[in-house]
């Protein structure tokens, strides 16, 4: 799969849709701008490729800088403009552009190699990936290493910090080792909120001088990422909260909007006709179900100790491709 690298933007960018965008550039493509300083901004987009926010910041961050000189080099991937032309997470069959981050022999993993191997050669200031929900969840920072510039870069998104180290194969892990890296959760796709946000986020970082903590803000709530909820791929799927229902799980009607809030043992999210369907796993695959399930009597799916969950979804076809959501624990809070 060949990688494009180019050194001006078109023009036709700025005004098309995330879906026009593989007929524009053909692939995932490379855009390197020269700047006042070279130590550059790197910046991922539509590596999940339905999740439009990233693209639509960009435009707008390029309109900003229209005829100005930009404050430092700026290198942009625009990743998986096979599925965007089709409105899809990615392409059946097709590797996930956010798991394909470590080695590997599949063509995906051979692009991902180029884009860090291209990076590398830079002076790279700072990475930021933009990602957007499936479920409803506060504007959010994820980072992989517990350091001080990675804190202090993501305390200026959102209210909270979210630490994780699996998936290891994602675009920020990559290049959490040679850069201060992060990755913000934008809100649903495409929302007017969202794309400010992350525009407002990514020029400020754009033009700073070196990384140091949000002078506005004290401290992030932090979080620490403990394992992921999984359904199985043959499980029915509703949110009707029902015992009685025809499908195998059936959720309650706002389980999305639990996110970041404290989930108490003994609460109930569902039914279930087998727990087996539901399943917890840590950061090695290990079935951990039991610590965090069980099933009550009337098939109740009931909460086996205290956590906050991130990313719970309502999309079936992600909580089967993906998951149904991670469980969080807040971490001892961060001076910085």
């Amino acid at each position: 799969m060949k990688l494009n690298i180019l050194h001006e933007i078109p023009k036709e960018l700025l005004d098309i849709e995330p879906k026009q965008a593989h007929d524009l550039l053909g692939g995932p493509t490379i855009f390197h701008i020269k700047g006042k300083r070279d130590d550059a901004l790197y910046l991922s987009t539509l590596l999940h490729a339905n999740e439009t926010t990233s693209f639509f910041m960009l435009q707008q961050l390029i309109k900003r800088y229209e005829n100005k000189e930009l404050p430092r080099d700026l290198i942009i991937f625009v990743g998986n403009t096979f599925a965007a032309a089709e409105g899809m997470r990615h392409l059946p069959g097709q590797m996930d552009y956010n798991r394909i981050w470590t080695q590997g022999n599949k063509a995906e993993h051979l692009l991902a190699q180029d884009v860090i191997n291209y990076a590398k050669e830079q002076n790279i200031f700072a990475s930021i990936d933009v990602h957007n929900n499936t479920g409803k969840n506060p504007h959010y920072a994820c980072i992989n290493m517990i350091e001080e510039p990675f804190l202090a870069l993501a305390s200026y998104f959102g209210e909270n910090t979210v630490y994780f180290t699996y998936p290891d194969s994602v675009q920020s892990m990559a290049f959490s080792k040679f850069c201060t890296s992060v990755t913000i959760e934008a809100g649903l796709p495409g929302l007017p909120k969202g794309i400010e946000e992350s525009l407002e986020f990514v020029d400020k970082v754009f033009n700073m001088d070196e990384i140091v903590s949000n002078p506005e803000r004290d401290r992030n709530e932090v979080y620490h990422t403990l394992a992921r909820i999984r359904v199985r791929e043959e499980a029915s799927v509703d949110f009707e909260d029902n015992p009685d229902s025809d499908a195998d799980l059936s959720f309650v009607p706002n389980l999305d909007e639990r996110n970041f809030e404290l989930v108490h043992k003994g609460s109930r999210i569902g039914y279930a006709k087998d727990l087996k369907l539901i399943y917890v796993v840590d950061s090695k695959d290990n079935d951990i179900t039991d610590q965090f399930f069980k099933l009550g009597d009337n098939g109740e799916i009931i909460v086996n100790r205290l956590f906050v969950p991130s990313m719970f979804t309502k999309d079936i076809y992600i909580m089967k491709e993906d998951c149904l959501g991670y469980v969080m624990e807040l971490m001892t809070p961060f001076k910085y």
